[in-house]
């Protein structure tokens, strides 16, 4: 609970990994697997209850690793898309505020979540995210650039992120009515279709999401750096 709040996550596990050519998930981390360390990071008082999304495909072997590790979570099967597993996700939790959370993001502190479901809770929507500190093009399909983004005002988006259940409700049966198929994450269909505008506030650095086998490495770099910081 937080402030009289039954909080919810739904860490999303239902993805493919095709850009990093294996199933990212089941790769060790200091000895720990990365579905192993995500669902962990949420595994803390203020968090009531974790829903993962899985693939039919993955969910055996993603039991018997986070069952193993005595994490106990409700197991939901994903869709084709990230918004639609989350939307399974959200129809079996019970909180009226709602954690989302990619699967390859390992180092969520107790700090980042709390930080993150404090925000949500006072604004209605909120999410993580880093200023940025490169100047981001703005590209044409043609693959010509069309400007740049104001660098003042360019942020890289992380998770968590979080919301009033009602607002990610809407958000959700809104996108589907419109067959939304673009990629995006949470606060973009918040934004969207439930006309909230979404609170950033700062993450870390070390909150990286592993996308890339050069991901990975960076990881195993930020766990070493943790474990001696300990």
């Amino acid at each position: 609970m937080y402030q009289g709040h039954r909080v919810s996550a739904i860490i999303t596990c239902a993805g493919k990994g095709t850009r990093f050519g294996s199933n990212k998930l089941l790769v060790t981390i200091d000895g720990s697997t990365v579905i192993e360390r995500t669902v962990r990071c949420f595994a803390i008082p203020i968090v009531d209850e974790i829903v993962v999304t899985v693939s039919p495909e993955n969910e055996s072997v993603y039991r018997e690793i986070l069952e193993g590790a005595g994490m106990h979570v409700t197991y939901v099967h994903g869709g084709a898309e990230r918004h639609l597993s989350a939307m399974r996700g959200l129809e079996a939790t019970t909180g009226d505020i709602i954690i989302t959370h990619d699967g390859v993001r390992p180092f969520a502190t107790p700090d980042l979540i709390e930080r993150a479901i404090a925000a949500g809770v006072s604004n209605g929507a909120a999410m993580l995210g880093m200023p940025s500190t490169v100047q981001v093009k703005l590209v044409n399909d043609e693959g010509y650039i069309e400007g740049s983004l104001d660098r003042s005002h360019s942020w890289l988006g992380q998770t968590p992120q979080v919301f009033r259940r009602g607002l990610l409700e809407t958000a959700y049966q809104r996108a589907v009515e419109t067959n939304y198929a673009r990629v995006s994450d949470d606060a973009d269909l918040v934004a969207e279709f439930a006309g909230v505008p979404v609170r950033i506030v700062e993450g870390n650095v070390n909150n990286i999401k592993i996308t890339t086998p050069q991901d990975l490495g960076t990881a195993r770099l930020i766990a070493e750096h943790l474990v001696d910081e300990e």
